[in-house]
């Protein structure tokens, strides 16, 4: 029992000890800091540079969010416009389907008519569509309605079918 009390008179005269040291330190009064006129100023300068910095940043936030919502907004328009553009893309495949249809009944009926029956139906055709007409028919059939067709109508479809 006795190493017991030893101990916590040990430990009672401790925190007493301590407590004489640092009792001064709290009592004892500061002298309140003194700042030049100067060090004031800078103080301000460096508070309004502090608040407009802050300011900036807010304003750069607020630009972000506005960035990220035009963002966000051209993302979508940009998917609509994709799927605008497959639906087009479809659309147009058929009705190139469908013209394609069209223009080889064109030629299988073209090319059971008669080369003098035809060719009065080129010559009044531009170059460029009897010259379509004329490379999706037969070779055989094309030799015999080009003397059919108008002299110079004959020269310029040739031209033209002589080209790549």
């Amino acid at each position: 029992m006795k190493k017991r009390n030893r101990r916590y008179v040990i430990q009672l005269l401790t925190v007493l000890l301590t407590l004489v040291v640092t009792i001064p330190a709290f009592t004892e009064e500061k002298t309140p800091v003194r700042l030049t006129p100067q060090e004031i100023s800078s103080a301000a300068v460096l508070k309004e540079r502090e608040d407009a910095l802050a300011a900036k940043e807010k304003a750069m936030a607020e630009k972000e969010k506005e960035l990220s919502a035009l963002n966000k907004e051209v993302d979508e328009k940009y998917t609509k416009l994709n799927a605008l553009q497959e639906e087009l893309k479809g659309q147009l495949g058929g009705a190139v389907k469908g013209k394609d249809q069209q223009f080889k009944n064109l030629i299988k009926i073209y090319s059971a008519m008669s080369p003098s029956k035809v060719a009065p139906l080129l010559d009044k055709m531009e170059d460029v569509e009897a010259v379509e007409i004329l490379r999706a028919m037969k070779t055989e059939a094309v030799a015999k309605i080009i003397p059919k067709l108008s002299q110079d109508k004959a020269v310029r479809v040739s031209r033209l079918l002589g080209l790549p």
